[in-house]
């Protein structure tokens, strides 16, 4: 394995980790109480104007569960198939935990837990808030992206990422400890995912305006070398 090989899996295993607990430690905060700041915070952003709801609308999209299949499309079109598999393994991956963790955690929706929510969406009355499958996917296709673009993608895809939370906070889907699960929740899948598929050897980090690389020998596996 080369040296930038071990980088990355070394990079990987810090996130993997990070994420882990950031998800564990989060996880049962939330299943405990909703704590002031998390309804301080959730007021300050929920309470911004409803005149700029179509333009956060685009910028949601990209945690929802349909980029996933996108995404996996368009790294198949360009011929990454590692990061296409890793894409396809992360997605259905938050999407299973999020499942499961919700109904350990049970907590709802903040409109259930706090007074005076706007709702931008409509959302069941029976639906869970912990963790945060838009947070998840954005943050599962992130980590993946930032493995295997080059700089303007991974600028791009982190900006995204962040946004997205705040998006879903907007149009009153969740407070912050359930975005802060779901984002913990991407990270930790997309890295696990990482480290068991191997990213390509040939990462376009050497051309930081690098976009996709159609090259077939770039998603050569470390350990195929």
């Amino acid at each position: 394995m080369t040296a930038r090989g071990m980088r990355r899996r070394r990079l990987d295993l810090v996130l993997m980790t990070t994420g882990a607990a950031g998800l564990v430690t989060s996880t049962l905060l939330a299943k405990r109480r909703v704590y002031g700041w998390e309804v301080a915070v959730f007021q300050a952003i929920n309470g911004m104007p409803g005149s700029i709801r179509p333009y956060l609308w685009v910028l949601n999209q990209y945690g929802t569960v349909v980029t996933v299949p996108v995404a996996t499309s368009v790294a198949l079109l360009f011929r990454k198939w590692l990061m296409a598999l890793s894409l396809a393994i992360s997605g259905i991956g938050v999407y299973v935990l999020a499942i499961v963790i919700k109904g350990y955690v049970d907590r709802g929706r903040p409109s259930a837990i706090v007074e005076g929510v706007v709702e931008r969406e409509t959302f069941s009355p029976d639906s869970l808030g912990f963790p945060s499958g838009h947070a998840a996917v954005a943050w599962a296709i992130t980590i993946i992206v930032l493995a295997y673009l080059g700089r303007p993608w991974q600028i791009a895809a982190i900006v995204l990422a962040i946004v997205v939370p705040f998006v879903r906070m907007y149009v009153g889907a969740h407070l912050p400890l359930d975005l802060i699960g779901g984002a913990a929740l991407g990270v930790t899948v997309a890295s696990a995912v990482n480290l068991l598929t191997g990213v390509p050897a040939r990462a376009p980090t050497e051309n930081t305006r690098a976009g996709p690389n159609t090259d077939e020998r770039g998603d050569i596996s470390d350990h195929q070398l």
